[in-house]
């Protein structure tokens, strides 16, 4: 009796059932993306308070901007901070495992192998220097962007992480892992409460949906007259600058939270005297337009009188 022969191995059928997995793979992450997209769409709707129109099925790149933009910042961001706080743990370590030691004691626990060196430390510390003067000494210069407070969030839960994922303990145990995603999850929850950072915000003026502070926002002499009417209906002082040789009026004291998907813009208008006051205002988007770049401002006088045909600032 012969011995049992493999079988011969069928490449076609290998190389169909490889592509069957990668398209498997791409629509499954796809469907991700699309559902992260949707949640940040519907956070960031709700939080500013605007009911978004005219989105079609051709804003599914918009979602996946979105989502990837979000991520992108959420993973850059927490690493950051991670990494600026490995100095610091580097410290604890050598302090609790010199207090053992003396003590008689083994080591308690080391710095994961992969950052546990001289360099990584010292270019730790380096990174922490900007970080340290962002938190004590800048502060937010608008009302909406809050990166003192996304810096305070970053690096919170930089922090948390890295001493969860950076210290390895000496003795070698299993850890519960969903503890561990319930502990991250209550932290980060409390880091969010405690500091309410805008990486949202963060979010849609990289994709340009949202204007970013100190870009003017430009809107036709219709949509002027409306948004001077509402703001002064509403206590709310903002200064329009009318542009020079044309029928259009500019403004840094309003921010465009939503622009350029959809049939409608949504505009913020800020009190210029108190940040903290403003007023949302639904508007046509072909009215609204803003003026990204360096150097594109324009200088508004410190008082614009009434215009002959009623019109003012």
């Amino acid at each position: 009796m012969e011995p049992n022969k493999k079988e011969p191995v069928d490449a076609i059928k290998v190389i169909k059932s490889l592509i069957d997995v990668i398209q498997a793979s791409f629509s499954t992450a796809w469907k991700a993306v699309l559902l992260l997209g949707g949640l940040i769409l519907v956070a960031y709707c709700y939080f500013e308070s605007i009911v978004p129109e005219g989105l079609s099925l051709g804003d599914a790149f918009f979602l996946a901007s979105a989502a990837f933009s979000f991520t992108c910042i959420a993973l850059i961001g927490v690493g950051f901070g991670a990494f600026s706080t490995l100095w610091a743990l580097k410290l604890l370590v050598v302090a609790n495992n010199f207090r053992l030691k003396r003590r008689g004691e083994p080591p308690a626990a080391s710095l994961h192998r992969a950052v546990d060196s001289g360099s990584m430390v010292f270019m730790s510390f380096l990174v922490a220097l900007p970080l340290a003067y962002l938190l004590v000494f800048v502060r937010d210069q608008s009302p909406d962007a809050r990166m003192h407070a996304t810096f305070m969030f970053f690096a919170a839960v930089g922090a948390i992480t890295a001493i969860i994922v950076l210290i390895v303990p000496s003795k070698v145990q299993q850890r519960d892992i969903r503890l561990t995603v319930v502990f991250l999850a209550v932290a980060i929850s409390g880091a969010l409460v405690a500091t309410r950072p805008a990486p949202l915000n963060l979010s849609m003026v990289n994709l340009g949906v949202r204007s970013a502070p100190g870009q003017d926002v430009i809107f036709s002499d219709a949509e002027h007259t409306q948004l001077a009417a509402i703001a002064t209906a509403s206590g709310v002082k903002v200064q329009f600058c009318k542009l020079p040789t044309t029928d259009k009026w500019g403004t840094r004291d309003a921010r465009a939270v939503w622009h350029g998907v959809g049939g409608s813009s949504y505009i913020r208008l800020f009190d210029e005297t108190n940040g903290s006051r403003d007023v949302l205002v639904r508007a046509n988007r072909a009215d609204v337009e803003v003026i990204r770049g360096d150097r594109t401002g324009f200088d508004c006088p410190p008082k614009v009188a009434a215009s002959p045909d009623g019109k003012s600032s």
